[in-house]
């Protein structure tokens, strides 16, 4: 032991009297904010001198490509796993499983089939935060994150507000990873369309909210990152069908579950697919598959998805109801789905210009900046040029 000790000594002595050990790196901190229905063009629609800011500072991707369909539940699964929709379960904002029973807009996490990065993170040793995201309202198989809030429609201002209360907390109580949903311009998008002035207005108005969250995080005495994304963009709705009549030779009637331009249909046992296939295929604007393999969740997935026209919408009529004039869901390549991806801070290339990450990639990256591995089968990938020192 005292032969250890001298050599100690010795080095100690032949790095200089006065040398102190280098201090540890301070722990980087996350911070993920997910816009709804914010497609990739709006900041550049009207004067956005925060989106201007990141982009400036830090990084903008021309738009981020959500999964298939580009939902709202099924894009934040994916945002918060890294995985497409057949592989975390949530398929759609509404569908059946022929096991468990119908699913709709569910808050519970025990639907997704992988763990969301706050678990993951949570079971690394990270405390962190979750501010209403898809499936955050309670554990998953045990786990859950240090904060958590059951959903409901508090507004987005008293989120930012909750955040900077968070990361300005003592050390024991504050984050290292926090996620939090805000309402973006989605709900204004479906009622006024996307090329509104109402959604002009809700542009500016979300500027100016992540404003206040940037000027907060800029100034903390530590390094942190800021990543703003969307789950989708918003397209203007040109046509309505009604899928049902397809299937009123049916008996029972199957189970038509209706997600925008997407339709989940449920065959009783017996039917005939194809048959019923060919006859999906009458429908106006209509395209028929079947998934199988990799596309398929195996007590999820319709016997038969349709499919419609990019612009049209799956709707069952009422009376009195007026065309829908925005809508999401379509091809996830259509750039009127593409969804916003900036990130600034600590770790981030400053002007890096990604050309189209994709809700899968952001699990991988958010791991790289805390300097964690990413969950297992994860299959996005860090997105390209965008981190630096």
């Amino acid at each position: 032991m005292g032969r250890w000790l001298g050599v100690l000594c010795m080095a100690w002595v032949l790095g200089g009297c006065g040398a102190a050990p280098p201090p540890a790196p301070r722990a980087r901190r996350v911070v993920v904010i997910s816009l709804d229905g914010f497609r990739h063009d709006y900041p550049d629609r009207v004067a956005t001198p925060t989106f201007e800011r990141l982009a400036r500072e830090g990084a903008r991707a021309d738009r981020l490509i959500p999964p298939d369909p580009s939902l709202t539940f099924p894009g934040h699964a994916s945002l918060a796993t890294g995985v497409r929709p057949p592989r975390h379960g949530i398929l759609a904002n509404r569908f059946h499983d022929r096991v468990r029973g119908n699913y709709a807009y569910e808050d519970d996490p025990g639907w997704y089939e992988v763990p969301p990065l706050w678990i993951h993170a949570t079971r690394q040793g990270l405390r962190t935060h979750v501010y209403h995201w898809v499936g955050s309202g309670g554990a998953w198989q045990g786990t859950a994150p240090a904060v958590w809030y059951p959903f409901d429609k508090i507004p987005d201002d008293r989120k930012i507000d909750q955040i900077l209360q968070w990361l300005t907390a003592p050390e024991p109580e504050r984050p290292r990873l926090v996620m939090s949903y805000l309402a973006g311009c989605d709900h204004v998008g479906h009622e006024h369309g996307p090329d509104s002035p109402e959604v002009t207005a809700c542009i500016a108005e979300t500027d100016a909210r992540l404003g206040r969250l940037l000027a907060g995080l800029a100034a903390l005495a530590e390094p942190v990152t800021l990543l703003v994304v969307s789950d989708h963009g918003m397209t203007t709705t040109t046509g309505e069908v009604d899928p049902r009549p397809a299937f009123t030779a049916l008996s029972p009637p199957p189970q038509v579950v209706i997600q925008g331009p997407t339709a989940h249909v449920y065959l009783a046992p017996g039917q005939d697919a194809d048959a019923a296939a060919e006859q999906a295929r009458a429908l106006p604007h209509t395209r028929v598959s079947r998934p199988t393999g990799a596309e398929r969740h195996p007590a999820r997935t319709g016997d038969l998805v349709l499919h419609a026209d990019f612009g049209v919408i799956y709707r069952v009529p009422k009376p009195g109801q007026s065309t829908l004039p925005g809508h999401h869901g379509g091809d996830p390549l259509h750039p009127d789905m593409g969804a916003v991806f900036f990130a600034w801070g600590a770790g981030v290339e400053a002007g890096a210009t990604p050309e189209q990450p994709r809700a899968i990639d952001l699990v991988p990256t958010v791991c790289a900046l805390l300097g964690i591995a990413p969950p297992e089968g994860v299959e996005g990938v860090v997105v390209p040029g965008l981190l630096g020192r």
